[in-house]
């Protein structure tokens, strides 16, 4: 049983499955390289639909990356310079947090935190009051990764409109579960990952740039056009587009985007709400458990047991009915500080569409019966570990 797709989603459809076995049998070059028209027609149609599924009107500022880290990388190095103040919250990944955090201590940037509630969620209203006259980025994780809490971007970006700061807005964990529209969020920067909710490969992912926002590339070099000229060519997307394209992970989501259409998102996000309600609501059956998530689209549910580490738990989770999950900081160590979960983070589990029902009440049962056995498996000791991280001191 796979209990695991906030790190990456598993199965991937059939019909990504078989295109991509189609594309590595069949199609032959690079493109914009070789010549090969339908292999460039299809990132340009991949790109179209990535455009389409989020609502922004330029296809072309839709840019290919190997993942939502290099994008918030490409983003966030190559915008910000010296006297940039940025606003960002405690719910933040560490694909957000390091590399802000490696500015900081450089003396370029200077950075404030909005703190979140017990459930992650953040006001908006918070954000704003960040905001100064030498605010340059606002970053906001759409979704948590850690509780499945949803933030109120549309709210966040109709209030940023005035300030002049760009609004970036990671949905690593939100595309593919829930709807987003950029007419709505007014975002200047849409990060996203292709392995997650949308359904593709590891290794592509990319991000929505605001065509009238120019930043530094992060690497320069071939783009299979415009040889001629020996600067970094300047139009979208070849700007932030050197070298090879992943174009197998291209190929992935060219077929899991119409996956998903087909089934619609609305669809996911109702059954994932479901599922997790049902989940929660047995819990609270068990004053043994904290639970850290209120029902949701994203499909995840963390929680610990009293007196037993996380990772334990994961553990006897795996070689007692074989099912895969997550337990830890989760790549996220600043929210634990507000969720009461450290030092050593929570479980989590996370579902998908495709998770059954027998699956779930499987799941159910095995934890009853480590609720029932606890007193046999509880920590004898708990460890000393290292300084938890906090957003007081960072």
């Amino acid at each position: 049983m796979y209990f695991d797709n906030a790190s990456t989603s598993f199965p991937k459809p059939q019909v990504v499955i078989e295109g991509i076995n189609n594309y590595i049998t069949y199609e032959q070059g690079n493109s914009q390289r070789t010549t090969s028209k339908k292999s460039t027609d299809m990132i340009y149609e991949t790109r179209k639909k990535l455009a389409d599924f989020f609502k922004v009107k330029s296809t072309n500022s839709i840019i290919f990356t190997s993942n939502a880290t290099e994008s918030l990388n490409v983003i966030i190095y190559g915008l910000l310079k010296e006297g940039d103040h940025v606003v960002t919250t405690s719910t933040e990944h560490n694909s957000v947090i390091r590399p802000l955090l490696d500015l900081k201590e450089k003396g370029i940037i200077t950075i404030s935190w909005v703190e979140c509630d017990s459930y992650g969620a953040i006001d908006a209203s918070s954000v704003i009051k960040k905001v100064k006259e030498n605010t340059k980025l606002v970053i906001v994780n759409h979704g948590s990764n850690v509780t499945g809490t949803i933030q109120d971007i549309e709210e966040i970006g109709k209030q940023l409109k005035n300030t002049g700061a760009y609004f970036l807005v990671d949905t690593s964990q939100t595309a593919g579960h829930i709807c987003i529209d950029n007419d709505k969020i007014s975002a200047d920067f849409i990060v996203f990952t292709g392995h997650k909710g949308l359904l593709g490969c590891t290794g592509i992912g990319g991000f929505y740039i605001n065509p009238e926002v120019n930043i530094n590339p992060l690497k320069v070099g071939g783009t299979g056009v415009l040889s001629e000229l020996l600067s970094q060519p300047q139009g979208l997307p070849l700007k932030y587009e050197s070298g090879t394209l992943n174009a197998l992970g291209i190929h992935s989501l060219y077929h899991s985007l119409d996956y998903l259409n087909s089934i619609s998102i609305d669809a996911i996000s109702e059954k994932l709400l479901r599922n997790t309600d049902r989940i929660i609501k047995k819990f609270s059956d068990y004053k043994e458990i904290d639970v850290y998530s209120k029902k949701n689209k994203l499909g995840i549910v963390s929680f610990n047991i009293s007196k037993v580490q996380p990772v334990r738990i994961s553990h006897f989770l795996e070689e007692g009915i074989g099912l895969k999950s997550r337990a830890g900081l989760l790549c996220a160590p600043l929210i634990h500080e507000h969720l009461n979960s450290n030092p050593f983070g929570c479980v989590r589990v996370s579902i998908s569409h495709f998770t059954s029902e027998k699956e779930i009440e499987r799941f159910l049962s095995f934890i009853d019966e480590i609720i029932h056995n606890l007193n046999n498996i509880k920590n004898i000791k708990v460890p000393q570990v290292y300084e938890t991280p906090t957003i007081y001191s960072v």
